[in-house]
């Protein structure tokens, strides 16, 4: 591959960077010594591609603590959350907040209704044998999944879309944020009443009653984590799916082997997270400074972490480049690591699969009509998608 040359006024906050551009532009700083210069919200910043030098730089909470950078773009508009603390207080709730992903009503969820769900979402388009399967699926049932899991009433996919991106576009509407967070407490706190007199078998009744170490969430620390799970888990999922069918309709052939292998599918889905994360790049501050590997960051600087880099960086995966399921699966960087690991990993992927394996089952014929690839420099995600597909 020729040299590329990053431009270092490349704008990470409004680049589109479709398909394999922002993949070039990654590369690119990959193989130029130390960290990239590039720019966020118009404001210098570092940009870090290489594997091991994310591994350790995002396992590194001393000198690069991650709940800073929450702190300013998401919790204004969402709350106080696990993901925008450091240190003890961050351990602390986020073992509060486990009830959310690793709950024994979130396992049962897992193995007892998400595929019935995903048959619900489909039994709504099945028969038209055409459509966009972006607005169709992949933006409906991750947020249906959420509200099911919480115990909350399903449906409205696009007032809960809405309400999504109006939380996560504080920097540039905070008036507008505001409001979708009194939304999602509209909706809310009803249930928490009814969980608080009739506790059920959900995620919302578990947060409201966990205890770690003598501490509890409160009302507005349950809020919180529920506008997070809209906010930060559906969306990213939402968007993870999206990529894959993507990528699978691309590829007609290996959408007709997972057909006939149900044990590829696993294997697509992972690659899948692999090849296009939903979180292309995930800001950083760097309020004390440290070292990345030979560079010496300066206290205050901003700092991107390119898990998409470091999912192709060629000194781990070898022709890192081509979409290739049948790879040995190797340590992936799209659920990030260290102290800010994604807890909700498990349910992200149970719900990627379960799409797939719905989608092979009900949509035979299933191809690629048309639409543009994954896009966006930081979260990454196919607009739309039109299919068609055999019906009768």
């Amino acid at each position: 591959m020729p040299l590329t040359l990053l431009d270092p006024e490349t704008e990470f906050t409004s680049a589109p960077l479709p398909g394999a551009a922002l993949h070039e532009l990654l590369a690119a700083a990959r193989r130029q010594p130390g960290l990239a210069s590039v720019r966020l919200l118009g404001q210098p910043a570092l940009l870090v591609t290489r594997f091991q030098e994310l591994k350790d730089f995002m396992a590194d909470e001393l000198a690069f603590p991650g709940g800073a950078v929450y702190q300013y773009q998401v919790e204004p508009a969402v709350g106080r959350t696990f993901i925008s603390m450091d240190g003890d207080e961050h351990l602390q709730t986020r073992q509060l907040a486990m009830p959310a992903f690793r709950s024994g009503p979130v396992s049962r969820f897992i193995d007892d209704q998400l595929v019935p769900l995903a048959h619900e979402v489909l039994d709504r388009f099945a028969a038209k044998g055409e459509g966009d399967l972006v607005a169709e699926l992949t933006a409906v049932l991750p947020f249906w999944a959420i509200s099911r899991k919480l115990g909350l009433p399903v449906g409205s996919e696009e007032r809960q879309r809405a309400v999504t991106r109006a939380l996560l576009a504080h920097l540039a509407d905070p008036e507008g944020a505001r409001r979708a967070a009194d939304t999602v407490d509209a909706i809310v706190r009803p249930v928490m009443e009814q969980c608080r007199h009739t506790p059920q078998d959900d995620v919302l009744s578990h947060l409201m009653a966990a205890e770690h170490q003598g501490l509890r969430l409160d009302d507005e620390g349950v809020l919180s984590h529920v506008r997070l799970l809209y906010a930060v888990g559906a969306t990213t999922t939402s968007d993870a799916m999206s990529n894959l069918f993507r990528l699978l309709l691309e590829r007609p052939e290996l959408l007709a082997r997972a057909r006939h292998e149900p044990d590829l599918r696993p294997r697509l889905v992972g690659e899948a997270l692999r090849f296009e994360p939903p979180v292309a790049v995930l800001p950083r501050l760097a309020p004390h400074g440290g070292r990345i590997g030979d560079t010496e960051v300066a206290p205050g600087s901003l700092l991107l972490a390119a898990l998409a880099g470091g999912n192709r960086d060629p000194e781990v995966f070898a022709d890192p480049d081509r979409f290739d399921p049948d790879r040995s699966e190797r340590e992936l960087l799209s659920f990030g690591f260290g102290p800010k690991f994604c807890p909700g990993w498990n349910l992200a992927r149970s719900q990627l699969l379960a799409a797939l394996e719905v989608v092979l089952e009900r949509l035979p014929g299933l191809r690629l009509v048309g639409g543009p690839p994954p896009q966006g420099a930081i979260l990454r995600a196919v607009p739309e998608l039109h299919v068609a597909w055999d019906v009768g």
